[in-house]
């Protein structure tokens, strides 16, 4: 087995908590992620009851693209911008127009829904991506090459690209008459994909893996280079579980086992290449900070298995027929997969603290939040699908723990502002992401 121990003195990157100017970005986007979570439990209160002057679908728009562009993806350009260098003024004027396109999307999705103007917000904050990606790019490949971490990184951008060919190819969709709505739900689901399976999943993955390199903690380049291949091979295969609703024909089938396959092959051979720093790292944490690490990357590891289930027809039936699952699946990503490893490896990097007693209990509370809230929707999916009754209650017990995700947020985001240097056993004495 390969190991990798990297002595890169000539690249060693400021620590973050001596740029001040990255605690108030996440904590913006801590900000943007109670707001998302408030909509979402405002989505679980409609069900039970009426508010006047609120339309459901357009909160549902506004929690959802509020969440992915004003949460993870904020959280995401945070970490790659520390590793290509803050010290670029472009990255911070980026930021900030990118955050008042954000709140933009929040206001004009809320009240219009799908319009002339929330599309316009949206379409902003994708020609802002696209500048990102373009200063980020050579950036990262100047300052990280050589780095194992560097092709995860490059392939999460280029997942930003990707994933906006959905989004373009709705203004001719739309613009026919009429509409093809099965053509307008596969461009809808071609951009999802490619930013929760492409932009989060590889962005995640790649500052993960940057920071234990530059803890010199022992990675496997071999696996790691493997996982890579595996990963980016699956990507567009994978986009079949969306095709297979709309034609179910045997060879869409074929191609969409093949990815989900190579998927889970990829995500264990990650998980082989980290596994022994990430022992290592996680070893002298307290019991929160290894919750959200063994958490984090558990939810990658379920989610890839869940897909490789989807493979069988009729799981694939049932896993796009029944929108528990669908919901779940997606919170598994958002919330699980990428949300909580980024707040431990936040903190491992000293951008916000969860020494504090109120950021400890923001931390516990939004992970008692997901935890809860996927047992709840997986449990309930189940049942319809075998023609049960509901779970006495349902709607009711899934409003509050939906609401232990903005009171954990919030709490979070107050604390975000205040942090104190964490203590040796967790703190880097150089960057990470």
């Amino acid at each position: 087995m390969q190991l990798l121990s990297l002595t890169r003195p000539a690249r060693m990157i400021s620590p973050p908590v001596s740029w001040p100017p990255a605690r108030q970005w996440i904590q913006l986007a801590l900000i943007n992620l109670t707001v998302a979570a408030l909509l979402g439990a405002l989505m679980r209160y409609i069900f039970l009851w009426e508010v006047p002057g609120v339309e459901y679908r357009n909160i549902m728009h506004a929690h959802s693209h509020g969440a992915m562009l004003g949460w993870v993806y904020l959280v995401l350009f945070t970490g790659y911008v520390m590793l290509a260098g803050p010290e670029r003024r472009a990255y911070t004027y980026l930021f900030w127009a990118t955050q008042l396109t954000v709140v933009a999307i929040f206001v004009l999705f809320a009240l219009q829904g799908y319009s002339t103007s929330s599309i316009m917000a949206t379409s902003l904050h994708v020609v802002l991506s696209y500048v990102a990606v373009a200063l980020l790019w050579p950036d990262l490949r100047r300052k990280l090459a050589g780095w194992a971490a560097l092709p995860y990184l490059l392939a999460g951008l280029g997942s930003i690209v990707l994933s906006t060919v959905g989004l373009w190819a709705l203004g001719a969709i739309m613009a026919s008459r009429p509409p093809n709505m099965t053509l307008f739900y596969l461009a809808i689901q071609f951009f999802l994909h490619g930013q929760l399976n492409g932009w989060f999943m590889f962005g995640t993955l790649g500052l993960v893996v940057a920071y234990l390199e530059k803890q010199q903690l022992p990675l496997d380049r071999a696996r790691l280079r493997q996982a890579f291949i595996l990963l980016i091979i699956s990507l567009l295969p994978t986009y079949g579980l969306a095709v297979a609703w709309a034609e179910r024909h045997p060879a869409i089938y074929a191609v969409t086992a093949l990815g989900v396959v190579l998927q889970l092959l990829g995500v264990v051979q990650w998980l082989r290449a980290v596994w022994p720093a990430l022992r290592q790292l996680m070893a002298p944490l307290s019991p929160l900070l290894r919750g959200l690490w063994a958490f984090g990357i558990g939810s990658l590891a379920f989610k890839a298995m869940v897909h490789a289930a989807v493979a069988v027809p009729y799981v694939a039936i049932m896993s796009f027929t029944v929108r528990n699952y669908v919901i779940g699946f997606v919170h598994l990503i958002t919330l699980g997969a990428t949300t909580l490893t980024l707040l431990a490896l936040l903190h491992q990097q000293g951008l916000i603290s969860l020494q504090g007693r109120s950021a400890r209990l923001g931390a516990w509370l939004l992970l008692a939040g997901f935890l809860l809230t996927e047992l709840l929707l997986f449990l309930q999916g189940t049942m319809l699908w075998l023609d049960w009754s509901f779970i006495p209650a349902y709607h009711s017990i899934l409003l509050l723990a939906t609401l232990l995700l903005p009171t954990g947020a919030l709490l979070l985001a107050l604390r975000a502002a205040r942090v104190e240097v964490p203590s040796t056993s967790s703190l880097p004495v150089e960057a990470a992401a």
